[in-house]
């Protein structure tokens, strides 16, 4: 089955650029290692300009964000790109982790809703965003004094929540396995959860992924 490729990029200002890759190739050597014929590209980082920003307001104050529509706005327009420049290869799917909360105005109240993460496709086209606010590790769990820990654990939530959204945009549904598809009550179960598909979601990928091969010759 031929190669897939998933734009990767970020949005938004990180502490640790270094962490986000550490993400994407443990999700590139995760799918190498199961035999799954997609990978992560990274494309460099994606910046929104400023008059997007939208005022919310918390418990803490105003907050200024980019909106939901905004951010994926901006990476069908960098997945469009992509494809035109990198027309050789099978590319249809852009991936974003960002640095801030993901928040989208009703357009009929006056309130915002938040996401974990969030899919559209637009003409075939699938973009998927992933805020990385609800996994960052808490002093009251790890405790004072190991940042090693800390980032490992950082990097291993986010890894499962990529795989989890990259789960959906193949056809997954959410399942009550130990599985990064089962999503979690809190962070104690996702840290309990295995970095993987369950065999059961497993076989289902696959099926899925034979069933769109077919279709995509069926169409050829």
């Amino acid at each position: 089955m031929p190669m897939e490729f998933i734009a990767a990029t970020y949005i938004g200002s990180f502490n640790n650029k270094e962490l986000i890759l550490d993400v994407y190739d443990e999700v590139n050597r995760y799918f190498a290692r199961e035999d799954l014929p997609f990978r992560m590209l990274f494309v460099g980082k994606l910046s929104i300009p400023p008059g997007y920003l939208i005022n919310l307001q918390t418990e803490k104050g105003t907050l200024k964000l980019y909106p939901l529509e905004a951010i994926l706005d901006a990476l069908h327009s960098k997945l469009l790109q992509e494809v035109e420049t990198k027309g050789s290869i099978r590319m249809n799917k852009i991936f974003a982790l960002v640095s801030f909360p993901l928040v989208s105005r009703n357009p009929y109240f006056d309130f915002y809703e938040q996401f974990f993460g969030v899919q559209e496709e637009k003409v075939g086209l699938r973009m998927m965003v992933l805020s990385v606010k609800p996994f960052e590790p808490g002093v009251s769990e790890l405790g004072v004094g190991d940042p090693l820990r800390i980032k490992e654990t950082f990097k291993e939530r986010l890894v499962k929540g990529v795989l989890h959204e990259i789960g959906h945009s193949f056809g997954l549904s959410h399942c009550r396995n130990n599985c990064v598809m089962n999503p979690p009550a809190n962070m104690r179960e996702w840290d309990e959860r295995m970095v993987g598909y369950c065999d059961s979601c497993f076989l289902d990928i696959k099926r899925k992924l034979s069933l769109m091969e077919f279709e995509f010759e069926e169409g050829c």
